[in-house]
């Protein structure tokens, strides 16, 4: 063998050895769901330090938090680390999303959607920004769009006041929220499909670890 050749092969050989197995260098640590949303876990993420954990975004779906198998599939949630204590990373609820293919199936021609997106306040002072969207069966006039959107936002407006930022967020991913809107609404226009299809945590009440609006 050359020198030449007896060089490459010693510089192939130091190459390999830096190699790295950065999984190796990782632990793996339990995500577990808010309580007020559900008692499970959420899987497991790796990390190399538990200071690395802080601020992750998990999004799950079909939780099981919905008497609604049909609503529950379509729904995905997302949770933020804010907490770790040994190798368990608690979460707090940051948002949620209902799949747009559901709210596309329900648009056909001759229908109206009327749609509110509006920023709230619970009683404990936690904020969130809350999307909401009904369809009507028939085609509805611009006058009617309106009556209804104000409907819509006096229903979850007045929800939140009443009630903790646990339980409001509890009773939007679980339909209750949806049915109150329906209830109220279906009194002055024939209604298609109500869902609050999206929201997103502005700031967490006072006391739950950190702010999480961006």
């Amino acid at each position: 063998m050359s020198s030449q050749q007896g060089s490459k092969s010693s510089k192939s050989k130091r190459g390999k050895s830096r190699v790295v197995d950065k999984w190796k260098s990782k632990s793996w640590y339990e995500v577990v769901a808010p309580t007020y949303i559900i008692e499970k876990s959420l899987g497991e993420t790796p990390a190399s330090e538990p200071e690395l954990l802080y601020g992750r975004v998990i999004e799950m779906a079909k939780l099981g938090v919905s008497k609604d198998l049909y609503h529950d599939i379509n729904l995905k949630i997302r949770f933020k680390i804010t907490k770790v204590e040994g190798n368990v990373c608690k979460t707090e609820f940051v948002g949620h999303e209902i799949a747009k293919e559901q709210i596309r199936s329900q648009i056909r021609r001759n229908r109206s959607k009327v749609e509110a997106i509006l920023n709230v306040v619970t009683k404990d002072k936690g904020r969130l920004r809350v999307s909401s969207i009904i369809i009507t069966p028939i085609r509805c006039g611009t006058s009617a769009k309106k009556i209804v959107r104000t409907k819509i936002e006096r229903v979850i407006k007045e929800a939140a006041k009443e009630q903790e930022f646990k339980e409001f967020v509890q009773n939007m991913v679980n339909g209750t929220l949806s049915a109150a809107i329906k209830e109220e609404v279906k009194k002055i226009y024939p209604l298609v499909m109500v869902d609050v299809r999206k929201s997103k945590v502005l700031t967490l009440p006072e006391g739950m670890e950190v702010s999480v609006e961006s």
